[in-house]
């Protein structure tokens, strides 16, 4: 039985990561408007508030300018399932444990309205939202890590069940397989419903953009221990996102690991020049880990 605090984890670090797979922007001007991940008869238009949310978070790891630029895209887009699930994920980070809440239970019921309309977009996004609300029920503001965890646990075959009716209607759309394949990474990480392999097929395969891509491709890599493949996966990431510190701190850990301490040192210096633009969580681990590297003073 996975141990109570095991389960926990997964929460934590899927709510992390997985936003980052919530809604990728293709970088292009064909993006600057319109779909991000689409083009011609399967575009969905989604406001340029909502992509300012998105690149702000995403893009450049800039989550103070992204909690900025929110409340201008839930003006526009409070019916877009991708606007709430942001709005959630910010509230997570910022520990606002009743907004994320909302926003979650929010994201879950826009989907189910949209799912007759787009049958991919509302199913994907229903997952999205029983996810979210799984991270709620297991948190210290829910039932918490011990009375959550079966609630949790159930919710994660209603998320498989939705990312799989999502995948009936087009197995080959980037936005479904970045989140399946961050999905697919956490759970088999942290509870093994699902094997390692199918994330880094369904990585690889349709998901975009590429930054968040590489990202998940190098974190599946990194917990594998597989630090050649995590290198490259995480160089990729940073060739088109080259300023977010969280890809920074997350090649930083790749190197550390695998005995390269004097590189490490570096990324963990260069992490740490952008941290006021990161949440207190997220500062604080990169401070702490980087403390085995970086001398104190």
């Amino acid at each position: 039985m996975v141990q109570p605090i095991r389960k926990q984890r997964l929460w934590q670090r899927l709510a992390l990561y997985l936003s980052g797979a919530i809604a990728p922007w293709v970088l292009s001007t064909a993006a600057l408007a319109g779909d991000p991940f689409r083009s011609g008869t399967q575009a969905r238009p989604i406001s340029e508030q909502t992509e300012a949310v998105f690149l702000a978070l995403f893009r450049d790891g800039n989550y103070v300018k992204g909690k900025e630029l929110l409340p201008a895209a839930l003006g526009r887009d409070r019916q877009e399932p991708l606007t709430l699930a942001l709005a959630a994920t910010i509230a997570y980070l910022n520990e606002d444990w009743a907004a994320y809440k909302r926003y979650a239970e929010d994201t879950l019921r826009v989907a189910q309205t949209l799912t007759s309309r787009d049958p991919l977009r509302g199913n994907l996004y229903q997952a999205v939202g029983h996810f979210l609300i799984a991270g709620y029920e297991i948190s210290d503001a829910g039932s918490g890590p011990v009375l959550g965890a079966s609630a949790a646990l159930l919710r994660v075959q209603r998320v498989l069940d939705h990312i799989n009716r999502a995948q009936a209607v087009n197995p080959q759309d980037p936005e479904l397989n970045l989140i399946r394949g961050f999905m697919e990474w956490g759970i088999a990480s942290n509870v093994g419903f699902v094997s390692m392999d199918r994330a880094i097929e369904t990585l690889q395969t349709y998901a975009a953009p590429s930054y968040l891509r590489y990202r998940g491709l190098a974190l599946v890599y990194r917990d594998r221990r597989q630090w050649s493949a995590a290198l490259d996966a995480v160089n990729q990431a940073l060739a088109a996102a080259p300023n977010n510190p969280e890809l920074l701190y997350l090649k930083a850990q790749i190197l550390m690991a695998s005995g390269d301490t004097t590189q490490s040192r570096h990324y963990f210096q260069q992490a740490l020049a952008k941290e006021q633009q990161l949440p207190r969580g997220i500062r604080e681990e990169i401070q702490r880990r980087s403390r085995r590297v970086l001398p104190q003073g």
